[in-house]
């Protein structure tokens, strides 16, 4: 007899959670101000690539692409990629409250910083896909594979 009450009561509990889950979810998934529940998407899972700096420069010479230096502003006023705009990766917040109403998500963004070891141009892109924007790419060989082959700068 004290086992069905047992198992009973564990059972109801087990549905009221259930139940009581379920609502809050719904509710959570239509209030304007909900919790988020899943967490923003790598680049790797929304399956960005990187670039050689041919492609890279084949992009930037079809100009549909914008180019973005994720460098400190002192090394993007030293040289950069022409049209490039300067967007340090750690002041991405500041930069984004500027740009997010003109910088378009279906365009093409390829994101750059000093070359090869230069971690900033994952994280701006990290930061970027975290916002919403799904055609990032990472120019890995960045400013100095661009200068090494003589493309035209900006200084």
């Amino acid at each position: 007899m004290m086992y069905n009450d047992a198992a009973r009561v564990t059972l109801q509990t087990a549905s009221l959670l259930a139940i009581a889950s379920a609502f809050a979810l719904l509710a959570n998934a239509f209030s304007p101000v909900g919790i988020p529940v899943t967490r923003a998407l790598t680049l790797r899972e929304l399956d960005a690539r990187y670039l050689t700096a041919e492609e890279a420069h084949a992009r930037h010479e079809a100009g549909q692409s914008i180019f973005l230096d994720a460098r400190p502003e002192k090394l993007f006023e030293r040289g950069h990629i022409p049209g490039a705009l300067v967007y340090p990766a750690d002041e991405f917040e500041q930069r984004f409250l500027t740009t997010a109403a003109w910088l378009p998500k279906e365009t093409e963004l390829v994101v750059y910083c000093d070359g090869k070891g230069c971690g900033l141009s994952r994280q701006l892109a990290d930061k970027l896909a975290a916002a919403g924007y799904t055609r990032v790419v990472i120019f890995y060989e960045g400013w100095k594979a661009w200068d090494a082959h003589c493309w035209p700068v900006e200084r």
